[in-house]
């Protein structure tokens, strides 16, 4: 049985594997084994209530607790720094004597997003992506979020992988950070990921960027998503989060915005009492979550729901008749 649950120190080894072999790079976790580290301990911080900012990270383990995926809350984005994201706007230039009047897509430097919730640091290994482990690690931060509601932002975000290259390198990096920063895009942003994001005001231009002037490959690739990370854009969708204007000012992958409140699975999740049975007679898949910080933990499970009591087939690892929270993936797929 696979179980969600905060990460510790003893994944540290699992972790920087998986990252290792993840074809989508994650900026907001490094594969270099002191700051995972340090990226654990202040996620531990987190959990134990010592730190209301921290990101928070969830391990999916085995029956054997090896670690098979990771997916991570970060509460109030920027919350020490400004979050910065590009937004994709328009100016008009006109002229009345020369009956010219055209639209100029642009693209401003923002920190509008900052104090929002925000999904972040998702990583699966390669043979559970096309299984149910990905509704578990996905939306186990949802129970989590259900259980702990007042330490959340009311909107919540999430930003996708834009497009890169078979080199790894982002289009859109090459063509516009790369001019400014003389940093290619993963030297850019592992060192982004070392000193923050205060880096990208400090050297990216203030002025808005005229994207009629990049090349055409590039004005394409803005806003788009890589294509590994469909699954998770169909996902983020069905819980109502839309895309937005705003990009990611590294590899201007698109961000999902919606309130957390109103995402389908949100509405769908119900406080039950979870018991072990022997054999339901019409089960059907739940997310089952109980525990509060440290001690949370999110399972999947074949049950019935009977009077707000689910019973469950097989063997449970959750304590039996103990107040937890459900959601029934039906509502969620």
């Amino acid at each position: 049985m696979w179980q969600v649950k905060p990460i510790d120190a003893r994944d540290l080894p699992a972790l920087e594997a998986l990252l290792h072999a993840n074809p989508l790079r994650l900026s907001t976790l490094p594969p270099v084994r002191d700051q995972l580290a340090e990226r654990i301990s202040t996620a531990q911080q987190g959990f134990a209530g010592l730190d209301s900012m921290a990101t928070l990270l969830f391990g999916l383990h085995d029956d054997d607790g090896h670690l098979l995926g990771i997916s991570g809350i970060q509460p109030y984005a920027g919350a020490d720094e400004p979050f910065y994201s590009y937004r994709i706007d328009e100016l008009v230039h006109a002229s009345r004597h020369l009956s010219i009047n055209q639209r100029q897509s642009v693209l401003y430097l923002s920190h509008e997003l900052t104090g929002q919730t925000s999904l972040c640091s998702f990583s699966l290994t390669a043979a559970l992506r096309g299984t149910a482990a990905f509704d578990l690690l996905s939306r186990s931060r949802l129970l989590y979020m259900a259980a702990h509601r007042h330490a959340f932002a009311d909107e919540l975000i999430c930003e996708i992988q834009g497009i890169w290259d078979g080199a790894g390198q982002s289009l859109f990096w090459k063509s516009v950070g790369q001019l400014f920063f003389g940093l290619d895009f993963i030297t850019a942003d592992h060192q982004c990921s070392l000193h923050g994001k205060t880096v990208i005001a400090e050297l990216l231009p203030p002025y808005p960027i005229y994207t009629t002037l990049l090349p055409e490959a590039v004005q394409e690739a803005i806003g788009e998503a890589h294509p590994g990370a469909q699954r998770t854009i169909n996902w983020l969708a069905h819980e109502g989060l839309s895309k937005t204007r705003f990009v990611d000012p590294f590899d201007a992958g698109p961000t999902f915005r919606g309130v957390l409140d109103d995402l389908t699975s949100m509405q769908a999740i119900r406080p039950v009492q979870a018991v072990q049975a022997g054999t339901p007679a019409a089960p059907t898949p739940w997310l089952v979550s109980q525990g509060e910080g440290a001690d949370f933990q999110c399972v999947l499970v074949q049950g019935e729901m009977i009077d707000d009591v689910l019973h469950c087939a097989g063997e449970l690892t959750l304590a039996a008749n103990t107040p937890s929270l459900a959601l029934p993936l039906e509502a969620a797929a």
